[in-house]
């Protein structure tokens, strides 16, 4: 009896892997090819406030004690959503004994109405930031095709003397903008 069942066990065995040997099995495979990752851009404008002008000014007749606005847009023309952050600067065209008799001393933005981001009658110098309080801290973001509204309050300091009579402050206004999450270029 143990050699029936002893033979009954092997033919058993020796079926299985028989059945399992010739059994056959579907397969498939899919390769996905042609995707590709487009880096997205980054680039800004600078316009005459509400225009597509480019960003220009230009004054005369100015009095020491006189103030000005310069109002612009900064326009985000790329496809990346960005902060931007800028400065005011410029020189005389003749050698002055103060060469800092102008002065930015208020930057706003528009918000259905200018809300100021810094103040300082002494002036604003170095790097101004697009944010609740011109630090570089909770910074405004400008998504791609849209424009952050800005004014500039400039101000011919009312000590200028004589030597200031008809002569020329060259200014220039510097924008950086960076992708939102990466970090200022100094």
């Amino acid at each position: 009896m143990k050699k029936i069942i002893f033979s009954l066990a092997i033919i058993a065995a020796v079926g299985a892997i028989a059945i399992g040997a010739t059994r056959a099995y579907f397969s498939d495979t899919e390769t996905s090819t042609g995707n590709t990752f487009t880096a997205g851009t980054l680039s800004i404008n600078l316009y005459n406030q509400n225009t597509t002008a480019a960003l220009q000014f230009s004054l005369t007749n100015w009095a020491p004690g006189d103030e000005t606005l310069v109002n612009f847009d900064v326009l985000n023309a790329g496809s990346l959503p960005i902060n931007i952050r800028g400065f005011a600067a410029g020189t005389w065209d003749f050698t002055p004994v103060d060469p800092d008799k102008v002065k930015v001393t208020k930057v706003e933005r528009w918000d259905n109405g200018w809300v100021t981001l810094a103040a300082d009658s002494g002036g604003i110098t170095g790097w101004l930031y697009y944010s609740p309080n011109g630090q570089n801290a909770n910074l405004y973001t400008i998504d791609a095709g849209q424009k952050a509204q800005l004014q500039l309050t400039v101000v011919f300091d009312s000590t200028a003397g004589n030597e200031y009579q008809g002569k020329i402050f060259n200014a220039s206004l510097t924008t950086e903008a960076k992708q939102v999450n990466g970090t200022w270029t100094d």
